[in-house]
């Protein structure tokens, strides 16, 4: 009878080994891939996880507001630090939480720089394009279990985003031949998660709002703020130094009143808030209309910029970060990163 036992759970264990194999092979087909530039989040993402252990000095987290913010290639041929956007679209803070989790497992940052924006919202669970946006290029590990149960408002959303087969099962007639072709231990991106947005010929102008007088607070929506705290946390247990920034975005007068409820509550941690918006720090970055690629977002040329002013920042506030200025590999995806902005023409202003 013992030794029935033992078969019948060792062909048990091959079974269901064998089962999770054909169901993660048949997760890569069907799973949606975001491969087209400049949003190639697939590349961004996953090609993280092929990058060298202990490759980078300073991480930087959050939303699209980073990824078209923060070129890493420009701040390495800046300062000689490298450097990496490991964000999503519209990354909630208990997202950034799990994107931390999984970068300090094989990188040791000497600094974190964690963007705003999202922190400033209302929302307690998003729509399923945001979701799985942050979910799927994600490998499976109890961090992205969490994220998942964190992101999804009942248990069928939840399974969803662990298991996306659940949600692409139904994409077999829409499948393509780079489906059968994905695999993502071989994605990298030269461009270490900064997304280029072309320039407009004509930015349009919704105006800059003057939030110079906004002196006051407004309280932050509860879940952004706990999980603000466990970001805070989670670096200090891990021995990082964490910053937090309010990347160029034409803030809001009510999105200020939120931002320094955020500096109220990082102080009490000892975290600084850089906040880059407002008439003065847009001229003291160099930017105007003619680089904003939408009311919000840095275009190409704008995150350029503002890469070069957070670079002066960087060797002013943190002198003793590592660096790396002669890397082949580096100065080669440098080159190519070139050749890409050399075909956009700087504004003549300001």
């Amino acid at each position: 009878m013992k030794n029935k036992n033992i078969r019948f759970f060792c062909s048990a264990a091959v079974f269901l080994t064998i089962l999770a194999l054909i169901l993660s092979s048949m997760q890569h087909v069907l799973a949606r891939k975001e491969l087209e530039k400049p949003l190639d989040m697939s590349r961004k993402v996953a090609g993280f996880y092929n990058e060298p252990e202990d490759e980078f000095a300073v991480m930087f987290f959050g939303s699209s507001h980073v990824y078209t913010a923060f070129s890493p290639l420009e701040l390495w041929e800046e300062t000689g630090v490298k450097s990496y956007v490991f964000s999503s679209q519209q990354q909630p803070p208990w997202a950034t939480y799990t994107y931390i989790q999984e970068a300090l497992k094989t990188q040791s940052p000497e600094l974190i720089v964690v963007e705003c924006h999202m922190i400033l919202d209302d929302q307690v669970y998003y729509a399923d394009a945001v979701t799985y946006s942050h979910n799927d290029h994600l490998p499976l590990t109890w961090n992205k279990v969490e994220l998942a149960w964190r992101s999804a408002p009942d248990l069928e959303g939840k399974l969803g985003l662990v298991c996306n087969f659940l949600k692409y099962h139904s994409r077999w007639s829409e499948l393509k031949a780079e489906d059968f072709d994905y695999d993502p231990r071989q994605l990298r991106d030269p461009y270490k998660g900064f997304v280029m947005l072309d320039p407009k010929p004509e930015s349009p102008w919704w105006g800059q709002p003057d939030i110079s007088g906004i002196t006051w607070s407004a309280p932050l929506e509860e879940k952004h703020r706990y999980w603000l705290e466990e970001i805070i946390k989670l670096c200090q247990e891990a021995g990082v130094e964490l910053w937090l920034v309010k990347t160029p975005s034409n803030l809001p007068e009510d999105r200020k009143a939120l931002l320094n409820a955020v500096e109220e509550l990082a102080g009490q941690y000892g975290v600084p808030v850089f906040d880059f918006n407002g008439a003065e720090a847009y001229a003291a970055i160099g930017i105007d209309q003619n680089y904003f690629f939408d009311r919000f977002h840095l275009d190409a040329l704008g995150g350029t910029k503002f890469t070069r002013c957070f670079a002066r920042l960087l060797l002013e506030r943190c002198p003793n970060l590592s660096r790396e200025p002669e890397d082949t590999a580096w100065a080669a995806d440098l080159a190519a990163y070139r050749a890409a902005m050399d075909q956009y023409q700087w504004p003549d202003t300001p």
